[in-house]
């Protein structure tokens, strides 16, 4: 009798396996397996781009032009921060249909690209939802809207398929083709929400990088309420004096510059910062962020983890 019960569930067990592996999407395989797949992932891509391409927007100034895409109905674009150059500047977007609306730039950073602008205009506009933390990884598929050379009534919206080759918190790499006029263009998952806007454009076919979603999300209220964080400002503001890499939990510190604010306060190799004057710290732009934007002489405090040692200090910022 038990050994029936067992061969039954076996039995169930094996059935239900056969049934996830009949049901497995085309585009969540390692790699397709035949015509069939390469034509699923084509009708995937059609049924998703109606939706996307609404809230494209090509993003026109006096010193150049770019693409957006819209994140919200009262007309949040996210788009790269080489796109809009600065804070406060007063700039046109243009819808699909070719209808201009106008904007402002808010703010972003120059240390991944990433950037936002906001309608001006009353109105509900075209949107799309953007990616959680995570949810994108290497060999995922995507693939990428944008305006190269500028919108062209005549000839539409660009798309290009592609698969996701490297990722961390601050850049993402591609094969989905980029050209002049994409930057801050969108990168969609094949669930039809944004995982990353285009930044830099190479000649090589799978050199192509664009900012994660994860940069947006971790920094979103200094990027649309603050202004754009540039290298300038990077230059000019506090220093601590660590090069981390991240761990998930916090940022692991790999060396310690001789002579700086944090090695004069005893932080060390291998300590783990968790906090900056309170506020949780996973990834290396966001305390590049938080320590920036204060100025040299500024007092900060620091939670670390030294081994299994929960530590915190307070110590002066110095200047590069």
């Amino acid at each position: 009798m038990k050994f029936s019960a067992l061969t039954s569930c076996l039995a169930c067990l094996m059935s239900f396996a056969h049934a996830e592996l009949v049901e497995r999407k085309a585009w969540e395989k390692p790699s397709p397996s035949d015509k069939g797949d390469l034509l699923q992932i084509q009708e995937r891509l059609q049924a998703l781009l109606p939706a996307s391409k609404r809230a494209l927007v090509s993003i026109e100034a006096a010193d150049g032009a770019g693409s957006g895409v819209i994140v919200s109905p009262e007309g949040l674009i996210l788009t790269a921060a080489h796109v809009i150059g600065d804070t406060g500047k007063r700039m046109k977007v243009r819808l699909p249909n070719g209808e201009l609306a106008s904007a402002v730039s808010l703010g972003g950073s120059e240390i991944s690209d990433a950037g936002m602008l906001r309608i001006t205009e009353d109105g509900e506009w075209p949107f799309v939802e953007i990616a959680e933390k995570g949810s994108s990884k290497v060999g995922d598929w995507c693939y990428g809207l944008g305006h190269p050379g500028g919108f062209d009534s005549k000839r539409g919206i660009v798309v290009r398929l592609g698969r996701v080759i490297r990722k961390n918190s601050e850049t993402m790499q591609t094969d989905s083709r980029l050209l002049g006029g994409d930057s801050g263009g969108p990168l969609f998952d094949f669930h039809g929400k944004v995982i990353a806007i285009h930044s830099r454009i190479s000649q090589d076919p799978d050199q192509n990088y664009h900012v994660p979603v994860e940069s947006y999300r971790t920094n979103w209220d200094f990027f649309e309420n603050e202004s754009l964080l540039t290298l300038e400002r990077i230059g000019e503001g506090g220093f601590l004096g660590v090069a981390c890499e991240e761990n998930g939990e916090g940022l692991v510190i790999q060396s310690v510059v001789q002579g700086s604010a944090a090695a004069l306060a005893g932080l060390r190799p291998k300590d783990l910062i968790l906090k900056v004057d309170g506020e949780r710290v996973k990834n290396r732009e966001r305390l590049t962020i938080l320590i920036s934007s204060k100025d040299p002489n500024d007092e900060v405090a620091i939670e670390f983890m030294r081994g299994k040692t929960l530590a915190s200090l307070k110590l002066i910022l110095g200047s590069r």
